[in-house]
């Protein structure tokens, strides 16, 4: 183990290990797992490049939570586990570079919030959207190497980074003590990294790779400022695009060694913004197949765009397989570039923050090719067909002056369309009344077709949007009215009727053992509660189980107040109802067969007695048997040698209630668990074995007085 060989291993900072350095050339270190790095604790920098390493073990690093720089480059690492990071959250520069990986594990990067430098150099990744998901949490990264990979999916807007990473001017006023040391031991380790002012400055190099075409919007949506370096030397370029706006700073981006061609899809990057950019760069031309300089060149060289053909305030650019015209200040359209005359078939038409207030007619010239239309932040009122392009699939209507859409419109764009995708229509003064019924129907319908129909709202109700309005009540009668308001009153009472029952019957379930006891008890509704006549061919009500030490209780207490009650119940106990000298086994069956309950007097004295303990057994088999309810167990005085229990009557009392002799309502309870019974009955003191008829007690005192005689 390496911390084995290691002096105070728990006061190391820096660690090189290097398998190449040994006299054995095909020694390396391919695998590595948690036991390398015991009791390092106080490492901040680890090295292992080139050692031929191949698998990492998720634990790997679970041991050094202190480390600040990691460098796992030049080895043949193909796969890395989402959890390998997850307890370096004071990771500042981690070192990929020059492995085997091909793609990325999601959630990797999720418990390394302040990662500075990411170096993933020279593997074989080809998923640029994996890669940037993965990026996400990386709020403070302003070194990416990514070069030398397989990318070459477009590095768009879509793809980058949706977060708003924080400039590194702030990292150490939101950073603690223990963190902002951290960075200064850093910063003193490898000053070259650290000069002047590149500690807030952002490095991205996506050279060697595989990309066709760059759009530089995607420096804007990932919120990347100034000062930033973008190197994109030495991919498969041909076409630049851009059309937002980057800070006042003059950003370096390099893109020597790229096919550039220079035509029309290069006019829109060809800008004052953007102009400083393409100082030396070399592009081909595909005509001639010359070589110029591209800052050399004007706009009408790069793209004969016609004054005729796109409108002065337009700015017109082909981009992928559209015709993109945007108009910003313009007050209408009279004629439109056709896709055709650029080797397309559609045209994407942004005429957004204007002052348009009806849209043009589908007659002029090139706009019935548009095949996507943003409207939006207009002041549109109307829309009617001879507006809109038949093979439009997207229309954008947000914020403009509507109030409703006519049916023909929503029958022809909308219900019996085909090829439209998308509608916008939020933000504008939907008027909701007996007319929108329509639209109500159309948006319900097709929501899946317009994005934002959780955001229309009435203008004339109250926080009420299109979805949630009823079709009825946008245009009510007075008939209509009272039928609610008593349809509404009707539903509300009978709700509240179902709602008492069911309580009542909920109450009722869960006090239903109380509620019978105390009916049973004050001679309620007897009849309700009466037992069935299943039981008529026994002799006796309840045999009394007990110990014989509990005697005085059983004939003093319990026996009168079963047998003087009104109706009085029938018991039998082995005092005075069994005989003397009979087998004793053999009347314990009996007794509970011909009882309709046994009552076990449960006491510490009947846990030791065997015999107890027997008849509890015949009971209870008696009860699995006619699958009913058979046995009532008194709890009788503390029981202080639970141990004794037997298995199966522990069992009965973890899964069985019990009555306590001390509960306030015991004989109202125990009358409860009783056999109900209407009338009163001979009293019998006879028990059956055999077909004989024994008696105990003062019945056989008198037959043997007799006999005597």
């Amino acid at each position: 183990m390496l911390t084995d060989i290691i002096h105070r291993p728990n006061q190391v900072e820096t660690l090189t290990l290097s398998a190449q350095g040994l006299r054995n050339q095909y020694l390396s270190l391919k695998n590595l797992t948690q036991p390398y790095f015991k009791n390092l604790i106080a490492l901040r920098q680890l090295d292992l490049a080139g050692n031929n390493i191949r698998i990492l073990d998720a634990n790997t690093f679970v041991e050094v939570t202190q480390l600040n720089c990691l460098n796992l480059s030049h080895n043949e690492i193909r796969e890395l586990p989402e959890s390998l990071f997850a307890y370096q959250r004071e990771l500042f520069i981690l070192d990929l570079s020059h492995n085997l990986l091909t793609y990325l594990r999601p959630h990797l990067f999720d418990h390394t919030p302040w990662l500075w430098q990411l170096k993933l150099g020279g593997n074989h990744l080809h998923d640029t959207t994996n890669l940037m998901v993965n990026l996400k949490p990386l709020h403070y990264l302003h070194r990416l190497d990514v070069s030398q990979n397989h990318l070459q999916t477009n590095w768009s807007s879509e793809t980058s980074v949706n977060t708003t990473p924080r400039l590194l001017t702030h990292f150490r006023y939101n950073m603690s003590s223990a963190l902002a040391e951290s960075l200064n031991y850093i910063t003193k380790l490898q000053p070259e990294n650290y000069e002047g002012s590149k500690i807030n400055s952002t490095v991205i190099n996506l050279s060697g790779n595989r990309f066709r075409e760059i759009n530089l919007d995607w420096l804007v949506a990932a919120n990347i400022t100034c000062p930033f370096e973008i190197n994109l030397e030495h991919n498969w370029i041909k076409h630049i695009f851009a059309l937002q706006k980057t800070d006042d700073c003059t950003p370096k981006i390099k893109l020597t060694g790229n096919p550039i061609v220079c035509d029309c899809k290069s006019a829109s990057t060809y800008s004052e913004n953007f102009h400083s950019l393409f100082n030396g760069l070399q592009c081909v031309q595909t005509s001639t197949k010359v070589v110029k300089d591209l800052a050399q060149l004007q706009r009408n060289e790069l793209c004969a765009w016609e004054p005729v053909l796109c409108p002065s305030k337009c700015n017109c650019y082909t981009q992928f397989e559209f015709l993109h015209i945007n108009c910003k200040g313009a007050q209408h359209i009279e004629q439109l570039p056709r896709p055709e005359q650029v080797g397309l078939k559609s045209t994407v038409l942004d005429i957004s923050n204007n002052n348009f207030i009806v849209l043009p007619l589908n007659t002029t010239f090139g706009y019935a090719n548009v095949s996507q239309l943003n409207a939006s932040h207009n002041k549109i009122t109307s829309i009617n067909l001879s507006q809109l392009p038949t093979n439009l699939t997207v229309l954008d209507l947000r914020n403009n002056h509507l109030k409703t859409l006519s049916n023909e419109f929503l029958r022809t764009y909308i219900n019996e369309s085909t090829k439209l995708k998308y509608l916008y229509l939020s933000e504008n003064h939907w008027i909701c009344d007996c007319s929108t019924q329509q639209l109500v129907y159309t948006i319900r319908t097709h929501r899946t077709r317009i994005p934002d129909a959780d955001q229309l709202v009435c203008a004339n109700l109250l926080n009420d949007t299109l979805l949630i309005d009823n079709v009825s009540e946008l245009c009510p009668t007075p008939l209509n009215v009272e039928y609610y308001q008593y349809l509404n009153t009707t539903v509300i009472s009978v709700a509240l009727i179902i709602i008492i029952i069911l309580c009542i019957i909920a109450l009722f379930y869960k006090y239903k053992l109380e509620v019978e006891v105390w009916l049973y008890s004050h001679n309620i509704l007897r009849f309700c509660i009466r037992e069935c006549e299943l039981d008529k061919h026994k002799t006796f009500d309840a045999f009394i189980s007990y110990a014989h030490q509990d005697a005085d209780f059983v004939n003093h207490t319990l026996l009168p107040q079963l047998e003087q009650c009104e109706p009085p119940f029938r018991v039998c106990t082995h005092e005075r109802n069994w005989l003397a000298g009979a087998y004793i086994p053999e009347q314990i069956i009996e007794s509970v067969e011909q009882s309709r309950r046994t009552i076990i007097v449960l006491s510490q004295h009947f846990i030791e007695s065997d015999w107890a303990r027997m008849e509890f057994r015949t009971a209870h088999q008696c009860s699995l048997v006619e699958g009913r309810a058979r046995i009532i167990m008194i709890k009788y005085g503390e029981i202080t040698k639970s141990d004794l229990l037997d298995r199966e009557l522990r069992a009965y009392l973890d899964m069985n209630t019990y009555l306590d002799w001390q509960d306030v309502r015991f004989w109202d309870k125990l009358r409860y668990a009783m056999p109900h019974k209407v009338g009163r009955e001979r009293n019998s003191d006879m028990l059956r074995i055999n077909g004989r008829m024994y008696v105990m007690g003062q019945v056989e005192m008198n037959r043997l007085r007799e006999e005597i005689v």
